[in-house]
C-alpha cells in the first residue's frame, strides 16, 4: 500500500523546482541540495548574460506557500512594498550570515508563480526582540531585470587578492595560465622577475613581455647574454610558440615604432568568421585570452597613430566569444576608439557594458585595472549633474594606478637628479638623458593605454615628452654651434637634422594625445627660439590629420600658436575648416565632443592662420565676419569677432568695402563699429576715414583706438579726449590713495601721454607726472605712461622733464608703484632706467652696467635686462655700446637676442663694422622666429639703406608669415593704447 506525501513537502518541492527554473531562465546553473540539511535548498552557479561561468557560487534557502506571504508592509499610499520573513530561533539567520556563500532567501508565491529574494546580511537581519526578521521587496523578483543586482550580490563576497610582499615573487605562475598574458600587459609588477633574483633563470614568454611593459630593456639584454634563454635570443627569428612571436611583434611595435609584425598576428588570430560550430567556439574560446592579446595591443597602436577605423575594425573581429575580462577588455577599447570617432553615446554603452562585465572580478587585478578606466571613462564623458566623484575616485584607486605611479616617481627622481647634476657642473637639464628613466615613464603610458585609462597615459607620455623635448632641444642647440657647414652634392643626414625629426615626432606625439598644455608650452618656446622647422613640420602635418575628441584642443592651439609656419596652401586649407566650423559648429561638435567652448577658440587658430592664408580666405573671412555679428554689444562673440576684424588683410577684402561701411555704420556696438571702419580705412576707404573721425571729434573712445594719424585729429578733438584721459587718470589717483586698483581696460596714462605730445596747445602734464612719481599707483596703470614718455623723451616741456629727473637723483631710478597682477617682476624697474636714459639723468654706461648684472641675475631679470638693451638703440652708434650688443645678439636667452639684434639694427648707418653686419645678418637668419622678426620690426628705423635692403629681402623669405608681414609693415593705429 502506497504512503501519501504530505501537503508541505509538496508545496515545498514544487516551490524548489520553480525557483529553480526562475534561476535557470537567466542562465544561471541552479543545483538543488538533496543530500545534506544545511539550510541550503540550491546552490546557484552564477553566470553572465553571455552564459559564462564566473566562477561564483551562491546559496539560496526556498520557502513556497501561502503562509511566508502573511507579513505584508506597505508604503503610504497602500501599495504593497513587500514581505517580512520572520524566524523565532536565530540559528539559520546566523548560519547564513557566517557562511563563506553569499545566501539569497527566495520567497516563491505558487499562486502568481513568481520568486522573490532578499540578500541576507547583518545589516539586512532585524531583530523582533523574540526573534529575528528579514524583508523580501516585492520589486526583487528572479528575473531578467534583476540580473545585475543579483550579479552584484554574487561578487559582494569575492576576496580581493593580496599584493603586499609579491614582488619578489612574480613571475607567469603567479596567476592563473590564462591570465598570465593579460597581467603581462597590464601589471606587469605581477609577472616580471625581480631584479635581485638574478639573470640566471629561464624566461617565460609572460615574463618577458612584462619586461617590455615595466620598460626594463637593459634587464632583457643581460637575461639574452647569460646564454640561459635561447627562446628569448631567437624569438625575432620565429618561434614555435605562439606566445614568443607575441613577445617579437609587441617589442617590435614599443622600441622600433613597427606595429606590422602584431597587425599580421592580430589578423592570424582572428581570421575570417566560420560557419557557427561547437568546434570553431570551442577553439576561439581557448584562444581567447591570445586574441584579446593582440587585438588590444595592435588597436593601441593604431589608436595613437590615428589609424582609427583599422582599430575599430579589428576590436569588432575579435568576436564575442571572448572569456569575461577579455571581453570587457576589447570593448573598453571600442569605446575608446569609438568615442575619438565622435560616437559618444555607443563608446559610453561599451564602457558601461566593460564595467558590468568585471564587476564579478574582485579577484583579478587586471580586471579592476579595465573597471578603472571604464568608471573614469564615463565620469569624464557624462553631464556634471551625473558625475559621481567619490564612487570615480574609490574606482580608479587601484594596484595598477599605484604601480604606474611608482614608475613615474622612479623616473622622475632620476631625471631631477641628472639635472641637479647637470647643474652642478654648468651644463643644460637636458645634456645628460638619462635612457631609463624615459623607458619607465614608456611603461607608465604602455601599462595605462593597455588598460585603456586615457587621462593617465597621456600625463606619462607627456612627461617623456618634455624630457624629449628638452634634450632634443639641448642636443640640436649644441650641434649648430659646432657643425661644420659642408654643402655636399648628395643630401646628408646631419645631427642637427636628426634632432630636429626627434622634436618633430615628440610634438606630434603630443599633439595626438591631446597633451595641449605641453604642447603649446614647446611650440611657443620652439617657435621663438629655434628650431621653428619641427614646429612647422607638424603644424602643417596637423592640418591633413583627423580631428578627434583627443587631438581637438592641440590641433586648435597648435593654429593658434604656429598657424604662421604653414604654407600658402595649407594655410587655406585650415582657414576654410575653421570658417566652416564657425558658420556651423554642429557636426564639429557631433565629430569631437569638444569640452571647450568651439568659437572661441577656433577664433583664436584663425588668427594667426590668416597671416599665411591667401587674399581669397581673407575675403571669405570677411564675408562670415559679416554674418556673424551680434545684434547686440556685449555678447560673448563680439571681442573674437573685434579681434578677428583686426586680423583682416585690408587689401583683400575692398570687395566688401560697402558692407562693412554699413554694417559699420548700422551696428549698436561702439568697439565693433571701429574695428570694422579700421579695417576699411587700412585699404584707404576714405569715406570710412571721414566717419572714424566724426566719431572721434564726437568723443567715442573706441574710434580714437583706430586713429591712424595726429594730422587727421582737429584741437578740439585733441583737447577733448585730453580732458577725458587726464579725468580717469585723477580718478586713478584718487583710488590708488584709497587702497583701491582696478585691472585691465584702457591705459588711461599712456593714452594722455601720447594726446599731450600730438596736442602741446591742450597739453595736460600734472595728472601724468603725478601718476608715474606716486609710489601708491599700481604698476601696470603707470607702465605704460613710462615707456610712451620714453618714446619722446626729446618732446618733453623744459619743465616736465625736470620733475621727470627728479626721480633720478641718485643716478639710479626712484620710479616705484605698487605690484600688480599684470606685470613681471623687475617690469617697470627696467622701463624707469629705459627712461632716465632718453631724459639723460642715467647715462649709457650706468644702464649698461644694470644689464649686464640683470643678466648674471633670475630668468624674469635676464628679460628685463632685454627690454633695457632695447633703449640702447639711440646709443648703438657708441663702440662701448655697440661692442657689447653684439656680443648680446649671442647670449643664450632668444628675448636678449631679439633685443640685442633689434636696437643693433634700428641704430644701424651706413658702412656700419663687419662685425656689426654679420651679428644682424646670423639673428636675420636665426632658426627661430622671435629674433628675425625683432630684426623686422626695426628696419623702419634704420639709416643704413642698403643693408636695409639686403635684410628686408631675406626676411621676406622667412617660414613664418608673421616675419614677412613685419618686413612689409602696414600702417597701425596711433593711438594703439592697448598693446
Amino acid at each position: 500500500m502506497g504512503m501519501r506525501a504530505s501537503e508541505q513537502e509538496q508545496t515545498g518541492g514544487a516551490g524548489v523546482s520553480r525557483v529553480i527554473a526562475d534561476f535557470t531562465d537567466l542562465g544561471w546553473g541552479p543545483s538543488e541540495n538533496t543530500r545534506h540539511d544545511l539550510g541550503i535548498d540550491l546552490f546557484l552557479q552564477v553566470r553572465d548574460e553571455r552564459r559564462f561561468d564566473r566562477n561564483i557560487l551562491m546559496a539560496a534557502q526556498v520557502k513556497s506557500g501561502p503562509s511566508y506571504f502573511n507579513a505584508p508592509t506597505s508604503d503610504d499610499q497602500g501599495a504593497c512594498t513587500g514581505w517580512w520573513y520572520a524566524e523565532s530561533d536565530a540559528r539559520h539567520f546566523e548560519d547564513w550570515v557566517q557562511h563563506a556563500l553569499p545566501h539569497l532567501l527566495v520567497m516563491h508565491d505558487d499562486a502568481t508563480r513568481t520568486s522573490y529574494w532578499a540578500h541576507v546580511t547583518k545589516e539586512a537581519i532585524q531583530s523582533t526582540g523574540d526573534g529575528f526578521k528579514i524583508h523580501v521587496p516585492i520589486h526583487q523578483k528572479v528575473e531578467l531585470g534583476n540580473r545585475e543586482k543579483l550579479l552584484e550580490v554574487a561578487a559582494s563576497t569575492k576576496q580581493q587578492p593580496a599584493l603586499q610582499g609579491t614582488s619578489f615573487a612574480a613571475g607567469a605562475k603567479a596567476v592563473a595560465p590564462g591570465r598570465a598574458l593579460r597581467h603581462a600587459l597590464l601589471t606587469p609588477r605581477l609577472i616580471a622577475p625581480h631584479r635581485n633574483t638574478g639573470y640566471e633563470r629561464i624566461l617565460a614568454p609572460e615574463e618577458a613581455i612584462a619586461l617590455i611593459t615595466q620598460g626594463r630593456v637593459q634587464d632583457l639584454q643581460w637575461y639574452i647574454e647569460k646564454d640561459s634563454n635561447p627562446d628569448l635570443a631567437a624569438a625575432d627569428s620565429g618561434s614555435r610558440l605562439w606566445e614568443w612571436r607575441f613577445f617579437s611583434a609587441y617589442y617590435s611595435a614599443v622600441m622600433d615604432a613597427d606595429i606590422q609584425p602584431l597587425l599580421d598576428l592580430a589578423a592570424a588570430a582572428c581570421p575570417a568568421p566560420m560557419t557557427p560550430g561547437k568546434r570553431r567556439r570551442k577553439q576561439r574560446t581557448e584562444q581567447a585570452h591570445r586574441i584579446a592579446a593582440c587585438v588590444v595591443t595592435s588597436a593601441v597602436f593604431l589608436t595613437a597613430a590615428e589609424r582609427l577605423t583599422e582599430a575599430e575594425t579589428l576590436l569588432e573581429a575579435a568576436g564575442e566569444d571572448l572569456l569575461p575580462i577579455d571581453q570587457a577588455w576589447v570593448l573598453m577599447h571600442r569605446a575608446i576608439v569609438m568615442s575619438e570617432r565622435g560616437d559618444l553615446d555607443t563608446s559610453r554603452r561599451l564602457a558601461a557594458a566593460a564595467l558590468r562585465t568585471v564587476a564579478l572580478d574582485l579577484d583579478d587585478v587586471t580586471a579592476a585595472a579595465i573597471g578603472a578606466s571604464a568608471a573614469d571613462f564615463l565620469f569624464r564623458t557624462s553631464g556634471r549633474e551625473a558625475k559621481n566623484l567619490g564612487a570615480t575616485m574609490t574606482a580608479v584607486d587601484t594596484a595598477a594606478s599605484w604601480w604606474r605611479s611608482q614608475s613615474v616617481a622612479w623616473a622622475l627622481e632620476e631625471h631631477e637628479e641628472k639635472a641637479f647634476r647637470a647643474w652642478g657642473e654648468g651644463e643644460d637639464p637636458g645634456t645628460w638623458p638619462s635612457a631609463e628613466a624615459q623607458n619607465r615613464l614608456l611603461s607608465a603610458w604602455l601599462s595605462a593605454s593597455l588598460a585603456g585609462t586615457r587621462g593617465p597615459s597621456a600625463a606619462a607620455l607627456a612627461q617623456r615628452a618634455r624630457h624629449e623635448i628638452i634634450e632634443h632641444e639641448a642636443a640640436w642647440r649644441s650641434d649648430a654651434a659646432t657643425e661644420v657647414s659642408v654643402r655636399d652634392s648628395q643630401p646628408r643626414q646631419t645631427p642637427t637634422s636628426t634632432h630636429a625629426r626627434g622634436l618633430e615626432d615628440t610634438l606630434d606625439e603630443l599633439r595626438r594625445f591631446g597633451c595641449t598644455k605641453t604642447l603649446q608650452t614647446a611650440v611657443q618656446r620652439l617657435w621663438a627660439a629655434g628650431p621653428a622647422s619641427p614646429v612647422q613640420a607638424v603644424v602643417q602635418r596637423s592640418v591633413t590629420a583627423p580631428w578627434t575628441h583627443t587631438n581637438a584642443p592641440a590641433k586648435l592651439a597648435l593654429l593658434r600658436h604656429a598657424g604662421d609656419l604653414l604654407t600658402p596652401e595649407l594655410a587655406d586649407q585650415a582657414g576654410r575648416h575653421c570658417l566652416t566650423v564657425l558658420e556651423d559648429p554642429e557636426p564639429f561638435a557631433q565629430r569631437v565632443r569638444p569640452w571647450f567652448s568651439i568659437d572661441h577658440y577656433t577664433h583664436r587658430a584663425l588668427w594667426r592662420v590668416l597671416s599665411a592664408a591667401c587674399d581669397a580666405v581673407h575675403a571669405e573671412t570677411a564675408d562670415v565676419l559679416l554674418r556673424s555679428l551680434p545684434d547686440r554689444p556685449g555678447e560673448p562673440a563680439e571681442t573674437d569677432l573685434i579681434k578677428l576684424a583686426a586680423h583682416l588683410r585690408p587689401s583683400a577684402v575692398t570687395a566688401f568695402s560697402g558692407q562693412l561701411r554699413t554694417a559699420a555704420t548700422d551696428h549698436s556696438s561702439p568697439a565693433m563699429s571701429a574695428a570694422l571702419l579700421g579695417v576699411l580705412i587700412a585699404g584707404g576707404d576714405s569715406a570710412a576715414e571721414a566717419e572714424l573721425l566724426r566719431r572721434t571729434e564726437a568723443g567715442d573712445i573706441d574710434a580714437i583706438g583706430e586713429v591712424r594719424s595726429p594730422a587727421d585729429l582737429s584741437p578740439r578733438t585733441g583737447k577733448r579726449v585730453i580732458d577725458l584721459a587726464a579725468s580717469h587718470c585723477r580718478q586713478q589717483l584718487d583710488e590708488a590713495h584709497q587702497n583701491r586698483w582696478g585691472l585691465g581696460g584702457w591705459d588711461w596714462a599712456r593714452l594722455l601721454t601720447l594726446c599731450n605730445f600730438f596736442f602741446p596747445e591742450h597739453a595736460c602734464w600734472d595728472p601724468i607726472i603725478d601718476i608715474v612719481l606716486d609710489h601708491q599707483v599700481a604698476q601696470e596703470h603707470k607702465a605704460g605712461a613710462v615707456r610712451a614718455l620714453t618714446t619722446r623723451a626729446d618732446q618733453l616741456p623744459a619743465p616736465v622733464a625736470t620733475r621727470l629727473q627728479a626721480a633720478f637723483e641718485t643716478g639710479l631710478p626712484t620710479i616705484r608703484g605698487v605690484p600688480g597682477l599684470l606685470d613681471e617682476a623687475g617690469d617697470l624697474t627696467e622701463a624707469s632706467f629705459a627712461l632716465g636714459l632718453a631724459l639723460g639723468a642715467v647715462d649709457s654706461t650706468t644702464a649698461l652696467q644694470r644689464i649686464l648684472t640683470w643678466l648674471r641675475g633670475s630668468a624674469s631679470q635676464r628679460q628685463s635686462a632685454a627690454r633695457l638693451v632695447s633703449a640702447l638703440s639711440h646709443h648703438a652708434d657708441e663702440p662701448i655700446i655697440q661692442g657689447t650688443l653684439v656680443a648680446l645678439t649671442g647670449d643664450p636667452q632668444y628675448q636678449v637676442r631679439a633685443a640685442a639684434a633689434f636696437s643693433l639694427t634700428r641704430g644701424l648707418q651706413d658702412n656700419p663694422p663687419l662685425a656689426v653686419t654679420t651679428a644682424i645678418t646670423t639673428a636675420t637668419n636665426e632658426p627661430g622666429c622671435r629674433v628675425p622678426l625683432a630684426v623686422a620690426h626695426a628696419l623702419d628705423n634704420t639709416r643704413a639703406l642698403e643693408t636695409h635692403h639686403t635684410l628686408r629681402s631675406a626676411l621676406q623669405q622667412h617660414m613664418s608669415a608673421l616675419v614677412r608681414s613685419a618686413a612689409n609693415p602696414p600702417a597701425i593705429p596711433l593711438f594703439d593704447v592697448e598693446q
